[in-house]
């Protein structure tokens, strides 16, 4: 399935939280019944998609409300906090499988490995909705559904390996064991998520781009003489943002106009970046071109007082 905006993306969230409803509902059953905690895992696992597919749908809505007297920027922000806290959300049931792992390994149970078996091979929902959402990758909200789900998938193939092995060895610490498996890999998708998201949130540089190189970029326009006070961040997962400023040999404002656009064009081609403010200034003489950052204000954590 391939989708076609945010609609589309739209329509595949919540048809996902329906089918992950009755994957849980049914996972939870069958673990209790088979006295499994790997499946009782992967039911809390793909109970904490509920919230995170009810965040992404609320996120997809406001990120289509354009930018309004109160919030200049929009609503782009929306999805990267819904990511943001949807990792939060992992990274605490990965937290409970790991005691509730331990737990078992203290307190053995016997698995009915049968059970275990059949629930997971028909476990095959969480592959569709990784599948439905893989071409959303690019939006950091979608991409921690996608990861969140095909997580799922791949402790259901953990699942069916485990169920193999107790069936025909009977030892039943293999399954606190794949709950252990099954932690890991939240924790790994939760901690790329919160990276990536906070670093939005705190306005740091996009990955991939390099203040230097973005600055070596301006001053390869015609006219740019300097540029410094250089500042590049995210306003949502797709779309970057610049403001710095440039000085140019004294000259009529009307002249600036061609700058600016070279300018634009340059950092929307090679660095995506489609938002920029340019502050102008004028240098008497030639000039010189040289890359700059603001000094930091005098305070204690820099040796002045």
């Amino acid at each position: 399935m391939h989708l076609n905006g945010h609609k589309s993306a739209g329509a595949v969230v919540r048809v996902a939280l329906g089918a992950t409803l009755v994957l849980v509902l049914t996972e939870f059953i069958a673990g209790h019944l088979a006295h499994s905690l790997a499946l009782i895992s992967d039911a809390w696992h793909n109970l904490t998609d509920v919230p995170s597919l009810v965040l992404a749908g609320i996120a997809l809505y406001l990120e289509r409300k354009p930018p309004d007297a109160h919030r200049t920027y929009g609503y782009q922000r929306a999805g990267v906090l819904a990511a943001f806290v949807n990792a939060l959300v992992l990274l605490a049931v990965a937290l409970f499988i790991c005691y509730e792992g331990y737990e078992r390994i203290i307190h053995p149970m016997p698995v009915a490995a049968r059970t275990l078996l059949v629930v997971a091979i028909t476990l095959v929902i969480n592959g569709g909705i990784a599948l439905a959402l893989a071409h959303g990758r690019q939006d950091l909200n979608l991409r921690a559904v996608f990861v969140h789900n095909l997580g799922d998938a791949l402790s259901n193939v953990s699942l069916v390996v485990g169920a193999l092995l107790i069936q025909y060895t009977g030892q039943s610490f293999i399954d606190p064991l794949l709950a252990f498996l099954i932690a890991g890999m939240i924790i790994w998708t939760a901690f790329g998520i919160i990276t990536h998201s906070g670093n939005i949130l705190l306005e740091s540089m996009p990955p991939g781009m390099s203040l230097e190189q973005v600055a070596k970029t301006i001053l390869r326009v015609p006219g740019v003489r300097e540029v410094h006070d250089v500042h590049i961040w995210s306003l949502g997962s797709r779309t970057h943002a610049l403001s710095c400023h440039v000085q140019v040999p004294d000259t009529l404002v009307s002249e600036t106009e061609s700058i600016t656009r070279q300018i634009r064009e340059l950092l929307a081609h090679d660095f995506g970046i489609g938002h920029t403010t340019i502050q102008f200034g004028h240098v008497l003489g030639p000039g010189k071109v040289s890359l700059y950052m603001p000094e930091p204000a005098p305070g204690p954590e820099n040796g002045k007082s």
